[in-house]
């Protein structure tokens, strides 16, 4: 890690990832479920929020999924809410409601938002491209969910980090989930390409919490073993530019040590490049996952990477 100068407390995550070794089996997934659940139970502040969960059955196929609602915890009876639709991140095999409370209570006290939060099926139980298929479903009942809890799809922002940045992007792409206007669209980290050879991947293959084997394994866990990751469907950053000129106004903030920092900052480029307002910010001394992890919300990139996200969907 002598590359990068790094916050205190993103070193000290590395230093800890490091000692743990990475191992590519079955077992890890689970150990890496329940390594992210009891990491997040660490102490931090949370922000009050209310919160409603729907189980939507999406039929035999796509099958049934949570969806949680978070409001704030003052919201009047009568006031109509903008919506952030959140899809997690967690490379495909990881992530739920309660991993990612802390992050998404935030965004909705402090944006003053409804935010909806889809537990799309989680690598290798299914593959792609099912968990697009189930949260585009999803996406598409937002108008009755909006009629049920009294919200405004008029400033309705999409979100997601890491692969749920990724998978954000392939909803706003395909021609179904664009019936309904999204106003803005809000990425952390995003995962936009099935590729391991960026300088970002190479510079810092191992050594900074997320490693370059783990998004490989992680990849192919995902897409199986007769699904081609290089098909604009599951890599948004291969689509052409006249398909990325359907996508609205973005925010994209990458992290300095990540391997997937390079395909976050060309996927900014290329928004930019098909004549959509863009802007990329990269946050350094930091790592993958810094907005999420309990252990790195007071660090400065954390901060301010949360003061820039809730400013921009109040703007």
């Amino acid at each position: 890690m002598s590359l990068i100068s790094l916050e205190p407390s993103a070193r000290h995550v590395c230093e800890n990832a490091n000692t743990r070794g990475f191992v590519p089996t079955m077992i890890t997934i689970n150990v890496i479920r329940e390594r992210l659940a009891l990491e997040q139970k660490s102490p931090v502040f949370l922000h009050d929020v209310k919160m409603k969960c729907e189980s939507f059955d999406l039929g035999a196929d796509l099958g049934q999924i949570n969806v949680h609602f978070l409001f704030p915890s003052d919201v009047k009876e009568d006031e109509k809410l903008p919506v952030v639709f959140y899809v997690h991140g967690g490379q495909f095999i990881s992530g739920d409601e309660q991993s990612y409370h802390k992050l998404v209570s935030e965004l909705t006290v402090r944006s003053r938002v409804c935010l909806v939060f889809p537990e799309y099926s989680l690598a290798p139980e299914r593959q792609a491209p099912k968990q697009l298929q189930q949260l585009l479903a999803v996406f598409r009942n937002l108008p009755n969910m909006a009629v049920k809890y009294n919200l405004d799809l008029d400033r309705l922002i999409l979100g997601g980090d890491d692969v749920g940045g990724g998978l954000a992007v392939s909803l706003e792409l395909q021609a179904e989930a664009r019936q309904i206007k999204v106003y803005k669209m809000l990425l952390f980290y995003p995962v936009v390409n099935y590729n391991f050879d960026t300088f970002s991947y190479i510079s810092f293959a191992g050594g900074y919490y997320l490693t370059r084997e783990q998004m490989k394994w992680a990849w192919d866990h995902y897409l199986g073993i007769d699904t081609d990751g290089k098909q604009a469907l599951f890599s948004p950053l291969l689509a052409t530019q006249e398909e990325m000129s359907v996508l609205p106004e973005t925010l994209i903030i990458t992290a300095e040590a990540d391997v997937v920092r390079d395909e976050g900052e060309a996927l900014a480029r290329k928004i930019r490049d098909a004549h959509v307002k863009t802007a990329q910010i990269r946050m350094q001394g930091t790592i993958h996952d810094f907005v999420l992890k309990n252990e790195l919300d007071k660090t400065d990139s954390c901060r301010l990477a949360m003061n820039v996200a809730v400013d921009w969907i109040h703007a």
